[in-house]
């Protein structure tokens, strides 16, 4: 399949079936009772396959830095095995114009019983590099996988970490046209995670073309000029980063929201109070699951109580997209006593402004005991809840909070408080 000069990767109807196992013994049998079907009843249909893409296509130019987001199971990690050829697609075509180089899994590329010096050469002939260009490169090539004396180990002893160090300082060496890099990264230190951002944005900067997958989507923000979104299998979404990114949030605040509601109570019924319904509220008191940087909202939380309790405490925590606890506050830093006189009541949390950036977040709400030290009552990510802000894309924030702050430069204050 010819391809257009100005693109670098074509997908077209790619599709790929895998075969799920169960066990040698089952699979043997269902493998008879599949084959006696098709001969006798006509019967094609293959209970155990499972379709990782189908019908997937979508075109990538030159210099494109692509984030490619979707749940776990979602066939991401699936198009760069393709595109690596670490696997083979069962249907459709696929073209890629360049030398790639790929960083899809710890370890990839790589023999455990040999050394590092050994598997850079290894790995580097796998990416197509020549022995004499590998040498040319070799000590460029250990300089950024920081492992030093372990150059000349086998790679059983090295730590996940070490691996990752290395495939990527090979990966990035290789003079890649295409890089693919997975979620390997996030495996690194934080200092190394740097240095590869910093290289992946020098090879931006040369018009390389990149394929990021990641999970964290203020990666996928400011380093993506598109995203492809991918779930089941296929392409929901293609285009600019910000609005793609919203989509794919507002689906999994929609499943969060979902399972929010089908979480059971805890710890049990034998609890004198028990949390009823946590709700989060905009500026105008809407419950509508949506919130504005800058501006006031509140998380009320509605408690019932049927038994003696002596000064309860209520606990919020926020997480962010993926579950990480982003922070959280009690009742009790700021005194507030909780009336258990009635059989039930509801206190609110004023967040007066909203801190949290452009994103999809949850909360989850508990009751402990006096001291701190036994759950009365815990709702996991209770309620979940979009903000509408400024977006890590514009690359004048990071992160999911922006603090109170205000700039001094020479000790006289500048910027805004």
């Amino acid at each position: 399949m010819a391809l257009d000069p100005a693109l670098a990767i074509r997908f077209d109807a790619v599709s790929k079936k895998y075969r799920l196992r169960h066990g040698w013994y089952n699979s043997i049998r269902e493998d008879a009772v599949r084959l006696a079907r098709r001969v006798f009843l006509g019967d094609k249909r293959d209970a155990d396959a499972f379709w990782a893409l189908r019908d997937v296509s979508f075109d990538i130019r030159r210099g494109e830095t692509i984030g490619l987001i979707g749940p776990n199971g979602a066939g991401k990690s699936t198009i760069l095995k393709i595109l690596s050829r670490v696997t083979t697609m069962t249907s459709g075509a696929f073209t890629v114009n360049g030398r790639v180089g790929a960083l899809i899994e710890v370890g990839a590329g790589f023999h455990s019983d040999l050394s590092g010096r050994e598997n850079v050469f290894l790995n580097g002939a796998i990416m197509g590099m020549r022995r004499r260009e590998i040498e040319e490169k070799f000590d460029q090539i250990a300089g950024f996988a920081e492992i030093g004396d372990f150059i000349d180990t086998p790679l059983k002893y090295y730590s996940s970490g070490m691996m990752v160090r290395l495939g990527f300082a090979v990966a990035a060496h290789i003079e890649p046209e295409i890089l693919l890099v997975d979620e390997v990264l996030a495996v690194g230190d934080t200092a190394f995670q740097a240095k590869c951002l910093n290289k992946i944005a020098e090879l931006k900067e040369q018009d390389k073309t990149i394929v990021l997958v990641s999970h964290t989507m203020a990666s996928i923000l400011q380093h993506s000029t598109r995203v492809l979104w991918i779930d089941h299998g296929r392409v929901q979404a293609f285009g600019d980063p910000d609005e793609t990114v919203d989509a794919y949030l507002r689906t999994v605040q929609a499943h969060m929201a979902a399972s929010a509601k089908e979480t059971p109570a805890a710890p049990g019924t034998d609890s004198p109070i028990h949390i009823q319904r946590v709700v989060v509220r905009d500026a105008e008191d809407r419950a509508e699951g949506q919130i504005r940087y800058g501006q006031a909202a509140s998380v009320e939380v509605s408690y019932t109580v049927t038994g003696p309790v002596e000064d309860p405490v209520i606990g919020l925590t926020f997480h962010d997209v993926r579950g990480f606890p982003l922070g959280g506050i009690t009742s009790r830093l700021d005194g507030v006593k909780i009336d258990t006189d009635r059989g039930s009541g509801s206190v609110r949390l004023v967040l007066a402004p909203v801190l949290f950036t452009r994103g999809s977040y949850s909360v989850s709400a508990a009751i402990h005991d006096s001291r701190i030290q036994r759950y009365l009552d815990m709702r996991a990510s209770a309620a979940t809840f979009m903000v509408d802000g400024p977006s890590v894309a514009s690359r004048e924030i990071s992160g999911h909070l922006v603090y109170p702050h205000r700039w001094e430069v020479d000790g006289q204050a500048g910027g805004r408080a």
